[in-house]
Parts: C-alpha cells; sequence; structure tokens
C-alpha cells in the first residue's frame, strides 16, 4: 500500500473511478470527503452532523477483489486479494460470537452475506498534515454498515491530539487508541446498532489532527479497514431478542444498501 500511495500523483488519479463509495472501488484523492458531515444520531452520543466540516485531509484505494472490469494496481492486486480472504474467515468468527451473545443461531448472520457481502479493504493513507489545515485527519463520524476490522498504524503515538486514532467514550471524552502489535481494532457499524435496538451503539471515532510542527505532522500514517457491510439488499431490523413488552423497537427498517448509499452521499464534499 506504501507503494501505491508514492505513486506521482498523475499515476494515482488513473484509478480514480468515481466519487469515493462508487461500485468500481478504487482510487480517491484528498479533500474529496468531510465525514463528520454523515453523523445521523448513530453512536453513543447520538449526535448529528457537523454540515460545515471541512473536507478530510486524507487518500484512500478502496479494494474489492471481485470487481474485474478495472485493472488493479500491481502492488496491491495478490497481497490484496490474500488479506481480503483471510479476513473473511476472522468474520465468520465474529458473527458467530456475536449470535451467541445476542441468543441467536451460530449461523444467523450467514444469509446476510450470502452469496456476495459488501465486503472490502480501504487502503488509507493520511499524507504529511499541512500546518494551515483546520480540518482533521479523517473527522468524527460512525462506520455505515457491519463490523470494521481495522489494522491500525503501529506508529500512532497514543495521546490525544496526537493525529492518529481516537474514539468517543460513554462520558464525552476521547480517547487514543494505544497500537499493540499483531492485532485488530473491531468497531461496531450502524447496521449492527439497529439490529440490537440501541443495545450495541455504533463507535464514534476519528483520526485526529496533530499538533503543528510535530512528528505526528510531518510524517505520514496508514491504516486499513475492512468494512464488512451485508449484501446491498439485506433488510435489517431490530432482532428479536433485542425487544420485549417493555423495549420496543426503536429503529425502522432499512435495507444495507439504503443506508449505505445515503450516508455515502452526505460525506462526499466534492
Amino acid at each position: 500500500a506504501a507503494r501505491f500511495f508514492a505513486r506521482p500523483p498523475a499515476e494515482k488519479v488513473q484509478y480514480d473511478h468515481g466519487p469515493y463509495g462508487n461500485p468500481l472501488g478504487g482510487y480517491t484523492g484528498a479533500g474529496v470527503e468531510a465525514v463528520a458531515r454523515s453523523r445521523d444520531g448513530h453512536g453513543s452520543d447520538a449526535g448529528g452532523a457537523d454540515e460545515t466540516a471541512p473536507p478530510d485531509v486524507v487518500e484512500s484505494f478502496v479494494f474489492k477483489p471481485d470487481e474485474a472490469t478495472k485493472p488493479k494496481p500491481q502492488e496491491l492486486d495478490v497481497p490484496g486479494r490474500a488479506y481480503h480472504a483471510a479476513l473473511l474467515k476472522v468474520l465468520a468468527v465474529l458473527h458467530a460470537v456475536t449470535a451467541s451473545a445476542l441468543s441467536l443461531p451460530e449461523d444467523f448472520f450467514a444469509p446476510f452475506y450470502a452469496p456476495s457481502p459488501d465486503a472490502h479493504l480501504r487502503l488509507s493513507f493520511y499524507p504529511p498534515f499541512p500546518t494551515d489545515s483546520k480540518a482533521m485527519r479523517y473527522g468524527e463520524h460512525t462506520d455505515y454498515t457491519g463490523y470494521t476490522i481495522l489494522a491500525q498504524d503501529d506508529s500512532d503515538i497514543g495521546e490525544v491530539g496526537g493525529g492518529g486514532l481516537e474514539v468517543l467514550a460513554k462520558g464525552g471524552e476521547w480517547l487514543a487508541v494505544v497500537p499493540e502489535k499483531d492485532t485488530f481494532v473491531v468497531n461496531i457499524g450502524d447496521l449492527y446498532e439497529i439490529w440490537t435496538n440501541g443495545r450495541w451503539r455504533s463507535t464514534v471515532h476519528r483520526v485526529a489532527r496533530p499538533a503543528p510542527g510535530s512528528g505526528a505532522a510531518l510524517n505520514a500514517r496508514l491504516s486499513i479497514p475492512f468494512f464488512t457491510g451485508p449484501k446491498g439488499d439485506a433488510l435489517i431490523e431490530v432482532l428479536p431478542t433485542c425487544v420485549d413488552a417493555t423495549t420496543p423497537a426503536r429503529y425502522a427498517p432499512v435495507t444495507a444498501g439504503e443506508h449505505l448509499r445515503r450516508k455515502l452521499g452526505i460525506s462526499n464534499a466534492n
């Protein structure tokens, strides 16, 4: 991934296949997304959108192994396919654990993802941070679909305001995520909040603005989330084990694709 993002801009833009979130995947340059505009009440704080949030300082490449109409960069193709396949196995374990925790059959979530889940890698590259920017590297948001299995940058210093990954605690304070070698960070996305009727809230997180002149500001950052959305036509509604006579359903049913398209449409600033 680092080799791809080190390419000249004119080479990277050849893999730009449309707005971020387009069905082909590919490259998106910095300044296209303003993800904080997508807040819609999901998350532990039930926060709303920051409609004036500036565009985020991040480049990305969305890797979809089953998309065959567009060529992939040579340095990403083979390792990307292997990594994607390995993470699908991790996802299967997460689904089994989740079903057990929610008093559901072990294979309950399988039909929502078969035969073709909307699961893809996003290679997220954060260039050295401009000294005059008022933006975040990536604004506060919740992820839009199922679990996110994240390979965090090991260079994050684990301090609030240090330019790395931060999550919003229930008490309203931001906490820096300290990277641990050979581990994943797993975020809960919006659809699990719907499924569990708010018992599990989607994770509010951001990649912070580093202090001007700091090591974090002068150096690039790279992380690789794996987004694990159900198939687009899967109907997501509150699970029967998450409602009772005193706790009615609080969320309206929605298809996974409808929810995803709405949030992507809002977060694309340009």
